[in-house]
């Protein structure tokens, strides 16, 4: 055989191998480009941190699809109460309070699954405190107080007492002189730790005892305006 034969067609037989194998291989990469899907990113999630009981809010999320591949979404929340479950903004109310403003916080968790054509998908989570103001400001209020001075009409009136707060039910025991009553507390907005109303209820009256009161984390002054009367109370370490 012809060596020069030989080597010629052992030339043609690479470069045939060479374009078949560009040619595969530039097939592949379109094939592959054509099918590739990534996921969708998820850009901004907007939950509020703190809701108050009852309290309407907007959550929302921002995506971006690298393919713009048309995108569902799935809300879920633990508890409370969604305008939709399959919007990139929806509306969710938290849970009513279970017992008029007695109720510690609650923990309320948000989920949000976003997918795309390709069913690649990406979710985000937060968690949502959800409050009732009246009970935060009677938590920083609950404790047993000594009273320490008491006026009348400007008078000072030597008197004995102590007073107890509790949020469990917003309960007041309440002990001048030799007299004792127990009876709950009702705060009435808008709530303040430092200062603001308070209706005292007794079980003999119907009717609230309606007071002022102001405090400084040490000292609880109280002041009834339908008797002129004002109470101050040290609080107990």
């Amino acid at each position: 055989m012809n060596i020069s034969k030989v080597l010629f067609f052992m030339k043609r037989l690479v470069v045939c191998v060479y374009l078949v194998c560009s040619l595969l291989l530039f097939m592949g990469c379109e094939t592959y480009e054509e099918w590739r899907n990534d996921p969708p990113e998820i850009n901004t999630f907007t939950v509020p941190k703190e809701v108050r009981y009852g309290e309407t809010v907007e959550l929302g999320v921002s995506v971006l699809d690298p393919e713009n591949d048309t995108l569902t979404y799935t809300w879920v929340v633990s508890d409370g109460e969604l305008s939709s479950e399959d919007h990139p903004e929806v509306e969710w109310t938290a849970p009513a309070l279970p017992k008029a403003d007695v109720a510690p916080d609650q923990m309320v968790r948000v989920h949000v699954t976003v997918r795309d054509d390709g069913e690649e998908s990406a979710v985000k989570s937060e968690t949502i405190t959800v409050y009732s103001k009246a009970y935060r400001v009677a938590k920083a209020l609950s404790g047993s107080y000594e009273l320490i001075r008491t006026e009348i009409a400007g008078t000072s009136v030597e008197e004995f007492g102590s007073m107890r707060l509790t949020t469990t039910t917003f309960t007041r025991e309440f002990q001048s002189n030799n007299a004792f009553e127990f009876g709950t507390y009702q705060l009435i907005e808008p709530f303040d730790a430092a200062r603001g109303t308070i209706y005292w209820y007794t079980d003999d009256n119907p009717e609230p005892l309606v007071s002022t009161y102001t405090w400084d984390g040490e000292l609880f002054v109280v002041f009834h305006a339908a008797t002129a009367t004002g109470y101050i109370y040290q609080k107990r370490q």
